[in-house]
């Protein structure tokens, strides 16, 4: 798991299976944002093969914390199962989705 800045949105890039430890550092990356006004994150999912359900309850309970303060966060998905598992779940509903890192960060001007 990677972050990094670029200017007005935090970029959080995570990779392979996010079990619950992965979403543990998962939701410290995402309050340091926070505790640091960051509020316009990107979350890059390209490369992440499975994901948890602590780690979607991590990203839907960030995105309403930072929907008050005029945040949001959105997210970066090309897997197939990923992206079903999305519109199963009805999150691709909540979160904006991108199939590259450059377009969620420029959704974000």
């Amino acid at each position: 798991m990677k972050r990094f800045s670029n200017e007005a949105v935090e970029v959080i890039v995570l990779d392979g299976r996010i079990d619950q430890e992965a979403s543990e550092e998962l939701e410290g990356h995402l309050q340091s944002c926070i505790s640091g006004s960051r509020f316009n994150i990107c979350v890059d999912m390209i490369n992440v093969k499975h994901i948890c359900s602590s780690a979607l309850g991590v990203l839907v309970a960030i995105k309403r914390k930072i929907k008050d303060k005029d945040g949001d966060v959105k997210l970066v998905i090309v897997n197939d199962n990923l992206l079903k598992l999305f519109q199963t779940t009805m999150l691709d509903k909540v979160f904006e989705i991108f199939e590259s890192q450059r377009e969620c960060i420029n959704a974000f001007d």
